[in-house]
C-alpha cells in the first residue's frame, strides 16, 4: 500500500501553540515523561522550534478501508483544536477524524525492584514484563516475555535460571539497564545502548 507525506506549517503551529494550556502534557495533568523517540506533536513544536515544518506519514490502514492515519501527530489536545491542526495541513483540509487522539499516563513497576530473571525481589515466583517494567515497544516486551516465560518455566522445573550477559545480547543489555539502572522514561531497546 501506498504512503504519502505531508508537512504540518506555522498556522499548525501557532493552533498548537496557542492552545499548549489545554494539553494535559502541558498543564501537568499527565505528570510522567513521554516517549523520546515517538514524540507528541506539542512536543516537536515546543522543543524544535526552530523547524517550520514536521513531517506527517499519510498510513492507509487497510486494503479495503478509507482510514489514514497520520503518523506523527500524536497529540492530546482537545478535540476541537485537533479539527483545526488537522484541517490547517496541505492535504488534509477537509479530512474527518474517526478517533480523536488522547493521552496516557503509564503506570509502571520501579524496574530495580525486579531480578535478571525478571522475577520480582518482593514476591517469589512473580515474573512481569513488559510495559509494566517501564518500557515501550513490541520488541522490548517480546524480549522480557521471553526471558520471564523461560525463567518462570525453569523455576517450575526447579531448575536453574536463564539470564543473558550485557555482552551476550541485546536482551541481556535491556535488562540490565532495567534491573541495575531504572528509568525515568518509557525505555526502548537501541543499538547506541
Amino acid at each position: 500500500m501506498p504512503c504519502y507525506i505531508t508537512y504540518t506549517n506555522k498556522k499548525t503551529h501557532k493552533i498548537i501553540l496557542d492552545n499548549l494550556d489545554r494539553s494535559p502534557l502541558y498543564t501537568g495533568v499527565i505528570k510522567s515523561t513521554g516517549v523520546r523517540y515517538c514524540p507528541s506533536i506539542e512536543d516537536k513544536v515546543v522543543k524544535f522550534s526552530d523547524r517550520e515544518r514536521h513531517q506527517i506519514f499519510l498510513e492507509p490502514q487497510g486494503l479495503d478501508v478509507e482510514e489514514i492515519y497520520p503518523n506523527g501527530l500524536a497529540t492530546s489536545l482537545p478535540e476541537d483544536v485537533q479539527l483545526k491542526m488537522i484541517h490547517s495541513i496541505e492535504g488534509l483540509e477537509k479530512a474527518e477524524i474517526i478517533r480523536f487522539g488522547y493521552g496516557i499516563e503509564h503506570g509502571v513497576v520501579d524496574p530495580r525492584q525486579l531480578k535478571p530473571t525478571l522475577e520480582t525481589k518482593l514476591i517469589k515466583n512473580l515474573f512481569l514484563a513488559g510495559q509494566i517494567n517501564g518500557t515501550t515497544g513490541y520488541e522490548e516486551a517480546a524480549a522480557q516475555g521471553l526471558i520471564a516465560g523461560i525463567n518462570s518455566a525453569l523455576r517450575v522445573k526447579e531448575r536453574g535460571e536463564f539470564i543473558l550477559d550485557r555482552s551476550q545480547a541485546y536482551i541481556g543489555v535491556l535488562l540490565d539497564d532495567l534491573v541495575t539502572k531504572g528509568t525515568n522514561e518509557p525505555y526502548r531497546m537501541f543499538t547506541s545502548r
